[in-house]
Order: C-alpha cells, then structure tokens, then sequence
C-alpha cells in the first residue's frame, strides 16, 4: 500500500509514459473542445485516479501525530518512587492520547494541483475535472453533506425535546467542536460513504447482543470500534470520516445521535434495535444505560492499565536487583504490594459491581423485549379471535352436522337402491348362462379346426400344374434375355416358340 502521493503517482503507468503525463496534466478546458474523446478518458482517468488517492487516505490534510513516549520499561532505574496516586492519572492520560488518522472518505480541495505534482509537472486542468465530478453527483462539498436533512431533524428534535437553555449551548458547542472539518474546501465521496457505512452497520449488527447496551455508543468509541471497516490499515477513524459516516447512518434511519447532558459535548450514538427497524429517540433510559456502560468501559481500562503497571513494576524490582540497588528494588516491590492489594482490588471490585448493574440492565431489557412479543403476540391472537367471532363458528358448525346427517341419508337410499336392483338380477338362471357359454366356445373351436385342414389341403401339389407353371417361368425368363445390337432376329411364329420350348423343357 503506498503512504505518500509520491508513491502512489510513481505507480500508475500513465503517469511513468512522458507523452501521456504532458496529455492529463495539460489545460483540459481546451482539450474539451479540441479533444472531446480525449477529454472523456482523461476525466475517466482523473476520476478513478482521485476515488483511489482518497480512499488510501493519501488527499486530506495531514494527521495529527502527538509526540512518542519513552518506555518507562527500558529507562534508567534511576528515577524516585512514584507516588501510587498517579497510577490512576497515568491511565486517564494514556486513553486521551491517539494518533489522528487521515480521512478516507473526503479529500481537500484546497492546494489539490501542488499534492498531485509529479517529476516537475503540476495538473493545470484537475480543478475543471472536480467541477465536472461536483456536477455529476460523484463528490459533494461536505457542509452539503452534513446540512441535509439530518441537521434540520437534529434541530426540531432539540427544540422540541431540549428546552434548556444549557443543552442548546452544549449543542452549539458540540458544533463547533466538530466544524474542524475544512467544509469549504473538503468534498465527500458519496460512494465511499455509503459503502464505508454499510459496512460499519452489518460490522455493528453482526457483534451487538443486547439492544440497550450494545447499541449505545459513545463517539470515541464509535470511532475506534468501527475503524477497520472503513480504513484499509489499522488505525482510528478520523473525526472527518466518523461524523460523514454518522450523517449517512442517520439519513437511513439505522442511527441516530445526540448530546449526553448540558455541561458535557459528548455525543452519544444510538444504533437501531435491529437491521430491518428504524432507530427509536434517545430516551432517559438509554441515557442512564450508556453512563453505565460508559463507567464499565472506563474502569476496565483502569484495570488493564493497572496491572500492566504491576507487571512493568515487578520487571523494575528484578532490574534492580540483577543491578544490586536493593533501596530501588523494594520500592518497586512496595509500589508494585500497594498496587496490587489496594487500588488494583478495589477497582477490580468496582469493575465486578457495575458488571452486576450491566447484567441487570441486560436483563430487565431482555424481558422487556419478552413483554413485547408477548404483547404483539396477544393483539395478534385477539384479533383472530376477532376474525373467528365474525365468521360465527356456531352456525358453521351447526350446518355442517345437517349437512353431514343429509349427506348419510342420501347414502343410505343409494345403497338401499342398489339393493334392489342386484335382487332383481338374482331371478337369471346361472346353469343356462354356463350352457350357452360352452356351446359357444365349441363352435369356435370347430370353425378353428375346419380352417386348418383347407389349409393343409392346399398344399397337395399337383404334376401337370406344376409343369404347366414351370413352363410359364422358363417362358418368362426367355422373354427377359437381351439380343445383341447386330443380331436381328427373325419373327417366329407361335408354334415354333412353343416347340422350342418344350425342348428345352425336355
């Protein structure tokens, strides 16, 4: 995967041909009238050129990289005993700080030309071909994006469900705090924005369990949970990309968002209950479910943080006993005693308490979701009963027995007639039948055996009409011979034909 623009240039084989690059990096706006066919392949090459660069990553601004941290593991031993109340100011420090990726979904505008320069070229026509993909739908400028109809639902449901004068600035401030997107230079794919949240909704469905809990998010966790599915390299997703993402999950109705309380910016993300359904308001349960899953998530990084720092402390002591500084050494162990039977077991046992709460809240929400069913399940039993009531199953059933009872009479006078009618067949004498019956197979076998002996009779041969039909075949065969051309014969007369013949014969 390239990691710069340079890199990525440096790849394409049009861009490495001297003849092509002078061609895609000349005025377009003049080759649209000179050129149309060449302009049309090289609008087609800037687009997939500039979905691609963007979706590696490789268009945005530059990230915000904070500065690396020593290896407290490898340092010098040198250092004094850390006081055991900053352990837990270490770990609420650790999780502020992140690396802030590159945007994946949208790319600035602003300064385009320079990023793409290659081997001293610089596009002259790549501004023309974002206005023709702005014209045709491909790339929209974010403030567009964002200032859909997403933005005029956050804003009724504020005033109608957010009266307080403080959530309305907190909302305000939110605002501001997420308008560090560029939005006068920045333009959004539509594309990749669309398929990055489809991803991220079946990657949230495929893993949530309980809908109260699982499908409440804060905005950092949202943005670390569902990195992968839009990044193509590990990493965070950037606010940029979150905030898109977020704006396409709203518009489609899977997810909706809004601000946790009047003194906090947080942004709390709700997911639909399921895939098929719609995503339901933010309630004051869901707000009371995230602030308690919030402080589960919280405190488990606590005691992650924790018993790395027990394992990092027991590492120190043996360094410093393979050093022989035994004073280092047992405040290592010290240290690392207190960690481990004070703060680590006390929130070890905060982290088993809320764990019971989490369970709680699953549960009560899993019968809630029993009660429904059993709810919808009743109203759809009520009104078949409804149904069966209106068809009124007494009658039914009543003229079913009469015509059944008519269905049996009618049987029995049939069968009572057919009675009758093989009575009547009973006065025929049977032994008469069966005479009359032999006498016919009698003389069918007489006519049988008269036929075959005519038949052997004429098989007798007879001496003169086997002669007499000898001397038609020897007749007929004469008749058939073939003279010579040059042979003329004479006209015989019949008695000589005859004599001739009967020598042969002879």
């Amino acid at each position: 995967m390239p990691t710069s623009i340079q890199s990525f240039l440096s790849r394409i084989p049009e861009l490495r041909d001297a003849d092509q690059r002078a061609f895609l990096y000349s005025d377009l706006d003049q080759q649209r009238i000179d050129n149309p066919e060449g302009y049309q392949e090289a609008l087609k090459f800037w687009t997939q050129l500039l979905l691609s660069a963007c979706q590696h990553g490789l268009l945005s601004a530059a990230p915000r990289t904070p500065q690396p941290r020593l290896n407290t593991t490898l340092a010098s031993s040198d250092e004094d005993d850390e006081d055991e109340d900053d352990v837990l100011d270490r770990t609420q420090s650790d999780d502020s700080e992140h690396t802030e990726a590159a945007s994946v979904l949208c790319f600035e505008r602003a300064g385009l030309a320079a990023r793409l320069a290659f081997r001293g070229d610089t596009p002259t026509g790549v501004d023309g071909i974002v206005d023709e993909m702005e014209r045709s739908g491909i790339v929209v400028e974010a403030c567009d994006y964002l200032a859909g109809s997403t933005v005029r639902r956050w804003a009724g449901r504020f005033v109608r469900h957010v009266p307080v004068v403080g959530r309305q600035m907190a909302v305000l401030a939110w605002r501001a705090q997420t308008s560090q997107i560029t939005l006068d230079s920045s333009l959004v794919v539509r594309s990749l924005v669309e398929a990055a949240a489809s991803r991220v909704a079946d990657a949230h469905y495929a893993r949530a369990a309980c809908a109260l809990t699982d499908n409440l998010l804060s905005m950092d966790v949202f943005r670390e949970q569902y990195a992968q599915p839009v990044l193509t390299t590990n990493g965070k997703l950037s606010l940029e990309d979150a905030r898109l993402v977020l704006r396409c999950l709203e518009d489609q109705r899977q997810a909706t968002s809004t601000i946790i309380d009047a003194t906090d910016t947080q942004v709390l993300i709700k997911f639909a209950a399921r895939r098929a359904q719609r995503v339901q308001p933010v309630t004051e349960a869901d707000r009371g479910a995230f602030h308690v899953v919030s402080t589960r998530d919280t405190i488990a990084r606590q005691v992650t943080a924790l018993e790395s720092r027990v394992l990092e402390l027991d590492l120190k002591a043996r360094n410093a006993v393979v050093r022989k500084l035994r004073t280092q050494a047992l405040g290592y162990l010290r240290l690392k005693r207190h960690v481990e039977s004070d703060v680590l077991a006390r929130r070890q046992q905060a982290l088993d308490n809320i764990e019971r709460i989490v369970l709680k809240l699953q549960q009560a929400a899993s019968d809630v979701q029993l009660l429904q069913a059993f709810k919808s399940g009743t109203c759809a039993l009520k009104g078949l009963n409804q149904e069966a009531e209106d068809m009124h199953a007494e009658r039914i059933f009543d003229d079913w027995a009469d015509q059944a009872l008519r269905a049996d009479e009618i049987q029995a006078v049939m069968d009572d007639g057919a009675a009758v009618v093989a009575d009547g067949m009973q006065d025929v004498d049977d032994d008469a039948l069966e005479a009359e019956l032999e006498a016919l197979l009698a003389a069918d076998e007489q006519k049988e055996a008269t036929a075959s002996d005519k038949q052997k009779e004429s098989n007798v041969a007879v001496p003169g009409k086997q002669e007499t039909a000898d001397e038609d075949m020897l007749a007929n065969a004469f008749n058939k011979v073939t003279l010579s051309p040059d042979h003329t014969p004479s006209e015989p007369n019949a008695a000589d034909a005859k004599q001739e013949r009967i020598a042969m014969l002879e």
